[in-house]
């Protein structure tokens, strides 16, 4: 019997997919082709593990606030554009006739 071995991104993704269904455990195993058992230990490991990256929750704040500033510049130019489109619209209509 020849030993399946299963990329390290395939493991995470497995058990991100695990832990996210709505479906328990065995199905998604059948579902990935996998054995229940193997998925079971690797959802076990993924809990155990520390969190290898500390995440930086300022910066993470601060990107997003430069983002929506931008969206909020951007949503007022299209809002600006629409008005005037609406106008030049109305201004055109009123010349056909």
């Amino acid at each position: 019997m020849v030993k399946q071995q299963y990329t390290e991104e395939f493991k995470q993704e497995a058990v991100r997919h695990a832990l996210e269904s709505q479906e328990n455990i065995s199905k998604v195993a059948d579902n990935l082709g996998l054995k229940y058992k193997t998925l079971y230990r690797w959802v076990k490991q993924g809990m155990e593990k520390p969190k290898e990256k500390v995440l930086d929750y300022k910066a993470g704040y601060r990107q997003l606030e430069l983002e929506n500033s931008e969206l909020c510049r951007k949503l007022k130019k299209a809002e600006a554009e629409r008005e005037l489109l609406k106008k030049a619209a109305a201004y055109f209509a009123s010349q056909k006739g």
